[in-house]
């Protein structure tokens, strides 16, 4: 186990520290007299993905939209909003959620594969930029919804291009076989049906999102050629497509300690997606999540216990799968460090677990940890993308804090 050497999150002279408005901070003095579990979040790692992504699609202008189910909190929320961004969203709850935090409707997309009729009743009359429809029934229950409120809605027909890519099934979803999007085979007749419709709804975009964290650009080139294909068959049924929609989805390497890498991902990606779109001359919309927030994140928790059977030693911590469902869910890998680093202690492999009672409940298995005391504190990497926002009361334990650095 090396002391850990990021950007954003480091260990100095044997302490864990960041920076908060450019003052060297140490971790711990976050932690305050807390005793529960924390989400602290960096600004400055959120803004510098997001110019990344500004710089990366500046050949066509992109709006960027971020997705807001990777991290709703709501001051990180007003400070992404700030920067210029729109937002992408998958429920009226995350859609409110946006409003609170200072989006106009008009810089938010809807999309999402279960909009219910309430849910488009009030994306509409909130005036809602557009809704990216994922199936025949969804486009009919928005024209019929549209026509009877008359309101104008905009629509985005998000395409399933069967598209396989390398990434855990659970978040895999530009395949045949997944729930998403209209297949390709389909589109002639949303063409027939979106012209039954044409006094209520405007067709004006395409979206292709096949997944998450996905770790080679080539899918998502494929990805955005299936829209320009997608367009240019369209516009021979008389349907001008005014906006593509490329996703989000790329990864976050959760075991590599090098930041910059995720910034020449994100370079990668807007320079060959922008190739592909050169001949494209209407709007470009991006729906980056995790490559914004991930890395900003640390879960901070308490080592409850230091545990051996006889068999095998556990650090059984005050936070587990209630709070960070990913290891559980997706056998997600996080990075786990003390936030006192000390190597003159014995060095160990632990399973680093939580205090749920299901044997899921597990953070990191087989890590090597100088040995910790009880009531020292630990930090989870890379915790700012799908940690809070999945995290439940199961149990009835209580919700982490959060902060916003």
């Amino acid at each position: 186990m090396d002391p850990l050497n990021r950007d954003t999150f480091f260990h100095k002279d044997n302490e864990l520290f960041t920076t908060v408005d450019g003052v060297l901070t140490p971790v711990k003095t976050l932690i305050g007299s807390s005793e529960k579990p924390i989400y602290i979040y960096s600004k400055s790692c959120i803004e510098k993905r997001i110019n990344a992504y500004k710089l990366a699609f500046k050949e066509k202008a992109a709006h960027i939209h971020y997705a807001v189910k990777a991290n709703s909190n709501l001051e990180v929320l007003k400070f992404i909003k700030s920067l210029g961004v729109g937002a992408d969203v998958v429920s009226i709850g995350e859609f409110n959620r946006a409003l609170e935090a200072g989006f106009k409707a008009s810089e938010i997309i809807f999309s999402g594969v279960g909009k219910t009729k309430l849910e488009i009743k009030e994306a509409l009359t909130k005036g809602c930029r557009q809704l990216n429809c994922e199936s025949l029934s969804e486009f009919r229950r928005i024209g019929e919804l549209s026509k009877a409120l008359k309101i104008k809605a905009y629509v985005g027909v998000r395409i399933n291009p069967d598209i396989t890519v390398e990434t855990h099934p659970y978040i895999a979803t530009g395949f045949r076989e997944n729930k998403f999007g209209v297949p390709l085979k389909q589109i002639s007749e949303l063409v027939e049906l979106a012209k039954s419709f044409k006094e209520s709804v405007e067709w004006v975009g395409l979206s292709c999102h096949i997944g998450s964290q996905i770790m080679t650009t080539d899918p998502l080139v494929l990805a955005s050629q299936a829209l320009v294909n997608t367009a240019k068959d369209l516009k021979s049924y008389g349907i001008e497509i005014k906006s593509l929609d490329v996703g989000g989805g790329l990864g976050v390497d959760y075991q590599d300690d090098d930041e910059s890498k995720d910034l020449k991902s994100i370079q990668a990606f807007g320079e060959k997606v922008c190739h592909v779109l050169k001949d494209f001359s209407g709007e470009v919309c991006l729906e980056p999540g995790r490559s914004i927030v991930a890395r900003s994140g640390l879960l901070l928790a308490r080592v409850e216990y230091v545990k051996t059977n006889g068999f095998k030693n556990f650090i059984v911590l005050n936070t587990g799968m209630h709070h960070l469902m990913r290891p559980s869910l997706y056998q997600a890998y996080h990075k786990i460090v003390p936030i006192d680093f000390n190597s003159a202690r014995k060095l160990e492999t632990f399973d680093v677990v939580g205090p749920i009672c299901e044997s899921s409940d597990v953070l990191g298995h087989d890590r090597s940890f100088y040995r910790p005391h009880e009531e020292e504190w630990v930090a989870i990497l890379d915790a700012g993308a799908y940690g809070m926002s999945m995290a439940s009361a199961y149990n009835h334990h209580e919700f982490p804090g959060e902060i916003l650095m």
